[in-house]
């Protein structure tokens, strides 16, 4: 996967993410063709990707600017966490709603036996944003989604464990039973208000910026700067931070109209 990236492990319980994704080439192509039915259908669903290139492009159609680049987004951190070897348990493709909020988090995964919850923010080449925005917004998300105080629109407290239970209990998931288990019970704590605290949780916030025309690599040592000032203020129990600096959508939408 010929992404340019860096890890940068800050400590056991810390570790930062730089990626930068200009123009893509064959290698790129290469991963997501080799990822795409995975990411979105399962190790064990349909694996018919020119079926699932049809869907996404209909998906597209009538979107705006910031779904489609929150989209892809998403779609490339979840191929970069599979690399990484993150076991997904979760499919990609019911995680956009087009007309509600998303019931749920961005993406759960396991790693060395531990549950890692994923949340994906991003921002268009207009705003002026930067890595930490998105970070902290990320963060705040996953926060308040767990401590119950991220609503629905009667004002209740908007559960992200029921969402998350039905994904992992699909069986195109390979489903884990003690991970189920463990979810159901927070789902049952959830409904009865007895609401979670962050810190008892590993957590992986993104951030992409689309650059545009003034596309550039990250400057690794001035935003890792900046995120260690940042994070000093967060709870955690293990936290990876995901930053990446994108050119534009264009690659992967020519790959779909392939």
């Amino acid at each position: 996967m010929n992404i340019t990236s860096t890890i940068d492990n800050v400590s056991e319980s810390l570790i930062l993410h730089f990626i930068d994704i200009g123009d893509y080439d064959n290698a790129i192509k290469e991963a997501i063709e080799n990822n795409i039915s995975k990411i979105c259908n399962g190790i064990a669903g349909d694996d018919d990707i020119e079926v699932l290139k049809i869907e996404m492009r209909n998906w597209f159609l009538g979107k705006d600017e910031a779904k489609v680049c929150g989209f892809i987004s998403e779609f490339f951190c979840h191929l970069y966490l599979n690399q990484l070897s993150f076991e997904q348990h979760f499919l990609f493709r019911n995680l956009e709603e087009t007309r509600a909020m998303k019931k749920g988090f961005d993406g759960l995964y396991q790693f060395n036996n531990e549950l890692f919850l994923y949340e994906s923010k991003s921002t268009l080449p207009t705003t002026d944003s930067t890595h930490n925005a998105n970070i902290g917004e990320a963060y705040r998300d996953l926060r308040d989604k767990l401590n119950g105080s991220k609503k629905d629109s009667q004002g209740n407290p908007l559960d992200p464990w029921a969402n998350a239970v039905n994904h992992a209990s699909l069986q195109q998931i390979n489903p884990n039973k003690s991970l189920i288990q463990n979810l159901n019970d927070f789902k049952k704590k959830f409904i009865k208000k007895t609401f979670e605290n962050i810190k008892n949780f590993n957590i992986i916030p993104s951030s992409t910026i689309y650059m545009g025309d003034d596309w550039e690599c990250i400057d690794n040592v001035a935003l890792k700067t900046r995120l260690l000032t940042l994070i000093k203020k967060y709870e955690y129990k293990k936290i990876n931070v995901i930053c990446v600096n994108k050119k534009s959508v264009d690659g992967f939408l020519e790959y779909l109209n392939s």
